[in-house]
């Protein structure tokens, strides 16, 4: 399906090492880990308990994408610091969308922009390529 396609292709829902192995191999150029919110299944694992495991799985022969869970401007610099290249803010702009327009939204992302230079500050990293598992601490 991929080569049928033969341009850049992402595929989401990834949740496994496995899955996302077998996305490179069907040459897909992107991946997003994401549980679709999890609202169908309340026991499912969240996104980004999964994306060390599959940034590990697939190294650098594809992007990693992470979806879901995404509030805060600390929880873009851990997905990045692990190795995503990219988080998904979905539910983080609808909410200011629905309640103030694109007034809201612009408020939302101006919060968020202004969180992550902060946290990155309060991290000594000056850019985003500065970002590393070193800056984390798993439990």
């Amino acid at each position: 399906m991929v080569r049928t396609w033969n341009g850049q292709f992402c595929l989401k829902g990834i949740m496994s090492a496995a899955d996302a192995k077998r996305a490179v191999e069907i040459g897909c150029t992107g991946i997003v880990v994401s549980n679709h919110g999890g609202r169908q299944l309340d026991g499912s694992r969240a996104s980004f308990d999964q994306l060390v495991e599959i940034v590990d799985a697939v190294a650098d022969r594809i992007d990693v994408l992470m979806d879901g869970g995404v509030q805060r401007g600390t929880h873009v610099l851990k997905a990045l610091s692990v190795g995503a290249k990219a988080v998904g803010v979905g539910r983080y702009y609808l909410y200011s969308l629905a309640a103030a327009g694109q007034a809201g939204v612009e408020r939302a992302l101006g919060l968020m922009q202004t969180e992550i230079e902060r946290d990155m500050k309060l991290m000594g990293c000056t850019a985003i390529g500065q970002l590393s598992r070193d800056n984390l601490r798993f439990r």
